[in-house]
């Protein structure tokens, strides 16, 4: 099933490189230049995913991320993508409600495994019930063997 996949990156190579990726594997895919027009695109878009930037000019992505866990209504999940890989970074982000975090630069296999790992996430149901557990068996004697 296709979904939708809004980029925010002020990257156009990045965008182009991810749209191409995602509308291969059937998904739609909208992009923004920055932050301001990401948020302006998720008021009136309906989005599966956001590939989000971290370092931006104007307002990071860390900073729509807030904003974005702030509202009830804007609760997609989100993929962090960035230069950034450092672990203090990663927490950050994953502390501030990403979902998910992919560095730059990456392939379009790994991009693609991931995107798809985050959009096929669905709710939890509660698992069966456990089977009875049988009786054990009674014990039995190990086999030998004799060492010259």
């Amino acid at each position: 099933m296709p979904h939708s996949v809004l980029v925010i990156d002020d990257d156009p190579l990045i965008r182009d490189f991810v749209d191409l990726v995602l509308s291969q594997s059937g998904h739609r895919v909208s992009a923004a230049p920055n932050g301001t027009i990401g948020l302006e695109t998720l008021s009136h878009v309906r989005a599966d995913l956001v590939l989000l930037d971290i370092q931006m000019p104007g307002m990071s992505g860390l900073e729509v991320l807030r904003l974005m866990r702030k509202h009830r209504r804007l609760r997609t999940p989100v993929m962090m993508i960035t230069a950034r890989g450092d672990i203090d970074t990663v927490k950050l982000a994953l502390n501030e409600g990403a979902n998910g975090y992919i560095v730059k630069p990456f392939t379009a296999a790994d991009l693609s495994k991931r995107v798809n790992a985050l959009l096929s996430h669905e709710p939890k149901v509660a698992p069966p019930p456990p089977a009875p557990v049988p009786a054990p068996a009674a014990p039995r004697q190990p086999d030998t063997f004799e060492i010259d």
